[in-house]
């Protein structure tokens, strides 16, 4: 649980950051328009509260979106969710089942055989994507799942923060036949 709540502060804060050139602009702006005045002022310190709350919701549902992708698969989820390489490793999935689930599945593409097996994977509907790659182990029967930041999925904006670790738990679950 203390994992979930440093994620939560994570995601809180880099976004409440991310908001700040936006927050003195609108202050600015306040200044600007209304001039120096008691209800400007007003108006001026509730913009950084807005900001506040607003990114806590939006911490709250994204920290809850990551938990419930990894529900069930044995994926730890703390603040390291939000980087831009993410690893976790499979027992038990042979090289030949591994190509054809990334095969079938609708999220994958460019998937190119071989060990490792690399391919491209859209955890969103649009044309963003992480490229990942499963390295099988034949001796020990491990796989090991990593997946990358790819093209256009920014992990720096707050609309992709955790995307690749969403990818991951997509990936996990497509090769678990789940």
């Amino acid at each position: 649980m203390a994992h979930r709540r440093r994620l939560f502060l994570r995601l809180s804060l880099s976004t409440f950051t991310d908001s700040v050139p936006l927050m003195v602009m609108a202050c600015i702006l306040a200044f600007v328009d209304d001039g120096l005045a008691w209800s400007t002022l007003r108006e001026a310190t509730g913009i950084p509260l807005a900001t506040a709350l607003l990114s806590s919701l939006w911490a709250a549902w994204r920290t809850r979106s990551l938990v419930r992708a990894a529900r069930g698969l044995g994926i730890p989820v703390s603040e390291s969710a939000l980087g831009r390489t993410q690893t976790h490793t499979l027992t038990g999935l042979p090289l030949s089942l591994v190509r054809a689930e990334l095969g079938a599945a609708r999220r994958a593409s460019e998937v190119r055989g071989g060990n490792p097996v690399d391919f491209s994977w859209r955890p969103f509907r649009g044309k963003a994507s992480a490229e990942g790659s499963v390295t099988c182990d034949e001796d020990s029967g491990e796989a090991r799942v990593e997946v990358h930041a790819g093209r256009g999925l920014r992990t720096d904006t707050p609309v992709f923060r955790g995307a690749v670790f969403l990818a991951l738990c997509q990936i996990v679950r497509t090769l678990e036949g789940r």
